[in-house]
């Protein structure tokens, strides 16, 4: 049987017996297998978020501050608090997290990339024409939800931190400069219009990862195998050609698992994300070397590169 049947075989829905869920993200990977590397429709993620990332739950407290690192490199994402329109007191709503948080922000960036413009009107108007084309179609619970990421995104800020040798920098970068709000009848909060930060902005176009749309719709029940397949795209095709990389299990656990007390159970997971990840990047050439780690090999970017730099 073919590589090809294999996979149609293991990824079609089951008519019985499965949850809408897990039926969904079967019909979608199925989908995303069968289209064309040349059709895949474009996301974007700045590179930077390829390598550190969002909280992938929601953390305890609205005020906390989040952390993650990846070598020499850190990214701390710090919560604003915003003013309630109806005690004209300034609250935390909270960080940004889990797989919402990921896709919308890949949307927003194709918007602000594709249009050149860093304004983007997410207006009631707009917003729910915006969430079916992100693929969350479960009506009003989805549409309160993106608000609700919409609205954390534009309350964050984040610092980047390169620690050398001999130095260490410090970027302070919000990822939403100015947001518009529109007072209701219940004294919302939403936003109606978000303009991206022009530091933000400019980091974006000069280093976007595309990602294929519908592998990420395909994923989107798992902010790990988001996390791990935008690290693949950015990561892959810059290793060179014959040398490829070694990542021990402790460096990738460190970078994707530090919810994880033990090395067993992290590696166990790991594994499953990873199984799930190259159905769609079907091109990443990667080796599992027992309880040592991985082993990265030059592999072509999911989205072919002269589409790409068409498309910018």
């Amino acid at each position: 049987m073919s590589a090809k049947k294999d996979v149609e075989k293991d990824v079609k829905p089951k008519p019985d017996g499965t949850s809408k869920v897990a039926v969904r993200r079967s019909k979608l990977i199925y989908e995303a297998y069968q289209e064309e590397p040349d059709d895949r429709e474009m996301l974007f993620q700045a590179a930077a978020m390829c390598q550190v990332f969002l909280p992938r739950r929601e953390p305890l407290t609205p005020s906390e501050v989040w952390e993650t690192e990846s070598g020499k490199f850190t990214m701390t994402v710090i919560p604003l608090p915003v003013m309630n329109p109806a005690t004209h007191k300034n609250e935390y709503i909270g960080l940004p997290y889990g797989t919402k948080a990921r896709i919308i922000l890949a949307n927003l960036n194709a918007i602000a990339v594709q249009t050149q413009n860093r304004v983007i009107d997410v207006s009631s108007n707009n917003l729910t024409q915006f969430v079916k084309e992100i693929g969350m179609t479960d009506g009003g619970s989805q549409i309160s939800g993106v608000r609700d990421q919409i609205a954390r995104l534009s309350n964050s800020i984040m610092r980047l931190t390169f620690d050398g040798a001999e130095w260490q920098d410090n970027t302070n970068m919000p990822i939403v400069s100015r947001f518009t709000v529109f007072k209701d009848s219940n004294q919302q909060r939403w936003p109606e219009q978000i303009e991206l930060s022009e530091q933000y902005f400019k980091n974006l176009v000069e280093h976007a990862v595309p990602l294929p749309k519908l592998h990420l719709a395909a994923l989107s029940n798992n902010a790990t195998a988001i996390d791990l397949y935008c690290f693949l795209a950015h990561r892959l095709h810059r290793i060179p050609k014959g040398k490829p990389q070694f990542l021990a299990w402790k460096t990738l656990k460190d970078q994707f698992g530090g919810e994880y007390t033990r090395m067993t159970d992290f590696r166990t997971n790991f594994k499953k994300t990873w199984d799930l990840v190259r159905t769609l990047y079907t091109d990443a050439k990667i080796e599992q070397k027992g309880t040592r780690g991985m082993l990265l090999h030059n592999s072509p970017t999911p989205i072919p590169q002269q589409l790409f730099m068409f498309a910018k």
